[in-house]
């Protein structure tokens, strides 16, 4: 691997470890390798015996020019190292100022206001609607409540509740079904069979019709009106009317089915017309019983799938509907509130903590660059020592072998190296730019908890300024 595949697998590398953190110098010079690459030793002795150089010459031997030649190409690697890495340095200082998070920390109260009230004017139409909305549902129940002397809330079923009274209803219809059925299947020839069938059709007409009465018609009862307690009366007595007439003509049916007649069906309804009461049997009145009490079982049930108090819970599910669509909505507003809140106050924390640490890097950064700098200057200088070691190296053996032919003049003068420009590694922008920055970071943080009060009353003001329905109404009562 050459110098500079070492130098740029370093220099590449160099950003991810700690900003600053001990390098190994650029690679050192070796003199004893240069030397015997060039052959130094040997071309001074062969061209010592030949009186080589001459003592009148003026330019250096060539064995001296490629020593020179060599320490000049270790400097410039060294620049070049130099540049490369002053140029990461650089670039890794740059990416880390904290000028724009600390200040948009340092108003993160601001940016609040700002977010939260584009948050509420947002949500605004929508909460103003669901609010005006469950406004007009309070007040109609309230005059509901008054026009009808109402001093109790509405009962009426959960959904589960009112699934399981129509649960009730069908279980109402299976039961009297198969209690029915035994009656039936003495007289058909299908058996039991047969009379699950047509006591099934009967049980439903039967359980529906007095679970419509209950559910429609009998809970006017109610009314404080005249008119509509007078007819839920009259649906009562209608209603126990039909449930007998259904219980009689089911029982008349069942008559007709022992007797064997040709028309079962137009023969009970005969006997129901001319005598409703006249049934053959015990087990034809027990029929006729079981009956009228699946019939006023279902009455009931219908009754109380809602409030006793006829559109006394159809009004109240209305307004507690639109109550509730407009709580819902003011807690998910106030929930996004709270977001946005937490939101900002991690960026605050963020900030400040982050901020700090890239502080420390810059510093330590800048510290790199110094150590840059001196590394630099010791390996240009270490350059210098090995050209003057190479050189005396080669004169002195070429001396030592010349026999007798005095030395060249030149010997005596030192081997200059041509001039060459070095990277800037001054630091004193960079100082100032980080004191800029960590005077900065000291007043956010000196602020810091000035800044995360006045985000909370921000909040609080914000929080409160979404008002619960009960507050839009006088005493608590709906206008």
């Amino acid at each position: 691997m050459g110098l500079l595949e070492k130098l740029w697998n370093w220099l590449t590398t160099s950003s991810r470890g700690t900003a600053g953190d001990e390098r190994p110098d650029p690679h050192p010079i070796d003199v004893e390798k240069i030397a015997k690459q060039l052959d130094l030793t040997e071309e001074a002795r062969r061209l010592g015996a030949a009186g080589l150089p001459a003592v009148d010459a003026t330019m250096l031997s060539y064995p001296e020019a490629a020593v020179v030649q060599r320490i000049e190409k270790a400097r410039q690697d060294y620049v070049d190292w130099g540049a490369l890495r002053i140029n990461v340095l650089s670039q890794d200082l740059g990416k880390r100022n904290v000028t724009q998070d600390v200040n948009r920390a340092a108003k993160a109260d601001e940016e609040f206001e700002r977010r939260a009230s584009g948050l509420l004017t947002e949500r605004h139409s929508h909460l103003s609607g669901l609010r005006e909305d469950a406004q007009k549902r309070e007040s109609e129940l309230k005059v509901f409540k008054t026009r009808h002397a109402l001093d109790r809330d509405a009962h009426y079923p959960t959904p589960t509740g009112t699934y399981f009274r129509y649960s009730i209803l069908l279980l109402l219809i299976i039961v009297e079904g198969v209690l029915n059925a035994g009656f039936f299947a003495q007289g058909l020839d299908t058996g039991y069979l047969g009379g699950f069938s047509s006591a099934g059709i009967l049980a439903a007409i039967n359980v529906i019709i007095a679970f419509a009465f209950g559910k429609f018609a009998i809970r006017h009862v109610n009314h404080t009106n005249v008119l509509p307690h007078t007819l839920a009366l009259l649906a009562i007595a209608l209603s126990l009317a039909i449930v007998i007439c259904i219980g009689l003509g089911i029982a008349h049916y069942r008559d007709s089915l022992n007797a064997e007649v040709a028309d079962a069906a137009r023969s009970a309804l005969q006997g129901l017309i001319e005598s409703p009461f006249r049934l053959r049997d015990f087990f034809s009145w027990t029929l006729f019983i079981v009956s009228v009490a699946f019939g006023i079982a279902s009455l009931f049930d219908g009754l109380y799938t809602d409030d006793p108090y006829p559109g006394y819970g159809s009004i109240s599910r209305r307004t507690k509907d639109a109550v509730d669509d407009h709580n819902d909505e003011l807690t998910n507003v106030r929930i996004a509130l709270e977001d946005l809140r937490k939101e900002v106050l991690l960026f605050v924390d963020e900030t400040a903590s982050k901020s700090h640490v890239l502080v420390v890097q810059m510093e330590s950064l800048i510290e790199g660059k110094k150590m840059a700098g001196c590394r630099l200057a010791t390996a240009l200088h270490r350059a210098e020592h090995s050209l003057e070691a190479l050189i005396r190296k080669f004169r002195t053996e070429n001396e030592l072998h010349r026999q007798e032919i005095p030395r060249p003049r030149y010997f005596d003068q030192q081997v200059l190296l041509q001039p060459i420009q070095n990277p800037d590694f001054d630091t004193t922008l960079d100082e100032s730019a980080v004191a800029e920055q960590r005077a900065l970071l000291g007043a956010f943080l000196a602020n810091l908890q000035d800044i995360r009060a006045r985000i909370q009353a921000a909040y609080n003001s914000r929080f409160d300024s979404v008002k619960p329905l009960d507050s839009h109404f006088p005493n608590g009562e709906p206008a």
